[in-house]
């Protein structure tokens, strides 16, 4: 059965160790995090005056990229919400901006109907408006997935590589190449002799094979184990898009179970 492993964890990032799983699977959690995991973000927006430079299209493109902070429980998707998709209180929040200049418009002007679906941060620009220039829009947002467009996407960055086993042989005259050779500090020299000091490291280059003349360094890449990173937008944590990745596919799995049975 996989196992995942937390290796680091801040604030906008995560590091983990997915042991014991083959790389369809790896693949499967990193597709979800991006596409499977619901976000608030800007979907409609009426906008009643704009005095600045910049066209209506691309300002409300800007605005859409806006993270949102988002509740999960606080909100339904529209295609499940009682209101069946009209709009209403449950499932979509209103967030109004009436700003005159001379000025620069950050995502913290915007007032929201919800103190919690605010943007993730304050400092993002939005426009520059000139002495008598104005915009006053209000922007509704909704939860969606990043399947649909790349806004509603809770990561920035999410990818994964292979951990091999390196073993050093006995044959291994400890000439240090493998230690200097290695881009990454994989290994060490302790008093004298090479062992692996960060496995979860190694990118796989080969330079370490390359110039061990002893054929002392063996690589096997078939281990079953693979190291993540991501990086999220600010929307939500980096444990909620981990944990609601992987209930998707657990409730996907659980599907094609009970499909598979029906068919038996």
């Amino acid at each position: 059965m996989a196992e995942i492993q937390i290796v680091d964890l801040k604030e906008d990032s995560c590091r983990f160790l997915l042991s014991d799983a083959s790389e369809s699977l790896a693949n499967s959690i990193r597709r979800a995090m991006i596409s499977r995991v619901p976000t608030m973000a800007v979907d409609f927006i009426d906008i009643y005056m704009n005095t600045s430079s910049m066209y209506d299209e691309v300002l409300a493109h800007r605005i859409g990229q806006i993270p949102l902070k988002t509740d999960l429980e606080k909100y339904n998707l529209r295609e499940e919400c009682v209101c069946k998709g009209e709009g209403c209180p449950s499932c979509q929040v209103s967030l109004r901006l009436n700003v005159e200049g001379p000025r620069i418009v950050y995502s913290g002007d915007f007032i929201s109907d919800d103190p919690d679906v605010v943007p993730a941060y304050d400092n993002i620009p939005i426009v520059k408006l000139k002495e008598g220039q104005q915009l006053m829009l209000e922007a509704t947002a909704r939860l969606g997935f990043g399947k649909e467009h790349s806004k509603f996407q809770p990561v920035v960055a999410c990818g994964y590589r292979i951990v091999p086993e390196i073993t050093i042989a006995e044959n291994c005259t400890s000439c240090m190449e493998c230690v200097r050779s290695c881009p990454r500090n994989v290994f060490s020299s302790d008093d004298g002799k090479v062992s692996v000091k960060n496995i979860l490291e190694c990118s796989l280059c080969m330079e370490c094979v390359k110039v061990c003349e002893e054929d002392a360094v063996k690589i096997n890449e078939d281990t079953g184990k693979f190291v993540f990173y991501f990086e999220v937008d600010g929307s939500m944590s980096p444990e909620t898009v981990l944990r609601e990745a992987l209930n998707f596919l657990k409730s996907r799995f659980t599907e094609l179970a009970e499909m598979v049975e029906d068919l038996s």
